[in-house]
C-alpha cells in the first residue's frame, strides 16, 4: 500500500488547478466567483477585478453602509485569498456560507470599468467603478473635498448631460453612478450668501 501511495499523491497533485496555486500579483487581473449565495447576489461579486499596484483589491458591500473596500491579497495563493474574502463576509455578515473562487487573468484581458472625479479633492483622477457606487462613494474615493471643495454644487456629467448635486442632502449623495461617469467638485464660494 506505501508504495502506492506516493503516485497517487503525485497524480492528485497534476488533477488539482494550478491556477488553485497560483500567486496573485500587483498590478495585474484576476476573476472571482462567488457560490453559496442567492443567484441575484452573484451579480454583484462575480467578475474581471484589477489588483492594484500596492496589492488590493475593492470588493463591494464590506465597506461602510455596504460600499466598497479594499483588501490587500497580493503575494498570496489564489486559495488563500478566497478563504480571507470568505472570512470577511461572513464575519460583516453580508453572507453566511461564501465560498469564493479566485483565478489569475492576464491584466490585458480585463477592462475596469471607471469614473473620473476632478476639481477640489484631495485625490483627483480615474477611480475604479464597481456596481451600485453612489455619487458620495466616488468622492469618498478621491479622498473626499479639500479644504476649498463645495459639495453643495458637485456636478455629475454623464455622457452629454450634466446635472449638479449637494451632498449634503441624503438623497443627492445616495445618486447611482455609471461607468465613465464623471464627477466635478467645484470651489466654494469666497463670497458667502444669505
Amino acid at each position: 500500500m506505501k508504495k502506492y501511495l506516493l503516485p497517487l499523491i503525485l497524480i492528485a497533485l497534476t488533477i488539482t488547478s494550478p491556477s488553485a496555486f497560483a500567486q496573485i500579483v500587483a498590478g495585474r487581473g484576476i476573476e472571482i466567483r462567488i457560490q453559496g449565495v442567492p443567484v441575484e447576489e452573484k451579480g454583484r461579486i462575480d467578475g474581471a477585478y484589477s489588483v492594484s499596484n500596492t496589492g488590493t483589491v475593492r470588493m463591494p458591500l464590506i465597506g461602510p453602509n455596504g460600499s466598497s473596500a479594499e483588501v490587500s491579497i497580493a503575494g498570496m495563493s489564489t486559495n488563500a485569498a478566497a478563504a480571507k474574502l470568505e472570512g470577511i463576509y461572513k464575519t460583516n455578515g453580508i453572507y453566511t456560507s461564501p465560498t469564493f473562487q479566485i483565478s489569475a487573468t492576464s491584466a490585458d484581458a480585463i477592462r475596469q470599468d471607471q469614473v473620473t472625479i476632478s476639481g477640489f479633492v484631495r485625490g483627483a483622477g480615474p477611480k475604479f467603478y464597481t456596481p451600485g457606487m453612489t455619487l458620495y462613494q466616488a468622492v469618498a474615493a478621491a479622498g473626499g473635498p479639500n479644504e476649498f471643495g463645495d459639495m453643495k454644487k458637485v456636478l455629475l456629467m454623464r455622457g452629454k448631460s450634466s446635472r449638479v448635486y449637494n451632498l449634503n442632502n441624503l438623497q443627492d449623495r445616495n445618486v447611482i453612478l455609471q461607468p465613465d461617469d464623471t464627477i466635478e467638485v467645484p470651489e466654494k464660494s469666497i463670497i458667502p450668501f444669505r
